[in-house]
């Protein structure tokens, strides 16, 4: 597959790519999105969202445990971004689930 970007672009790349530490899934997720590459590659990788509504919790509260802001869970529910593995052990343990749980295994 070839990946036809313009100048403007490489420059939002490379921005996006030193802001987030060189954060491999980000930069994956960020090309994707730059080269149109369809949803089929894009997978949902975790299952926070049902994990939530399975211990009728929501996003707000997870935010609020975690100290993160709403938009960032939000983000993670959607499977926009995922967090970091630091993240995801928190996660685990606010919402006392195994790490596993938490992850789409398909």
């Amino acid at each position: 597959m070839q990946v036809h970007m313009e100048v403007g672009q490489m420059f939002m790349l490379y921005r996006y790519f030193v802001a987030y530490r060189y954060s491999r899934l980000n930069i994956f997720q960020y090309i994707c999105r730059m080269s149109n590459v369809t949803s089929t590659y894009m997978k949902d990788v975790n299952r926070l969202k049902l994990v939530l509504v399975e211990q009728k919790r929501t996003g707000k509260w997870l935010a609020e445990q975690l100290g993160k802001d709403p938009s960032t869970v939000s983000k993670w529910c959607s499977n926009v971004t995922q967090p970091t593995l630091d993240t995801l052990v928190n996660i685990a343990k606010v919402l006392d689930v195994d790490i596993k749980d938490l992850i789409n295994n398909k």
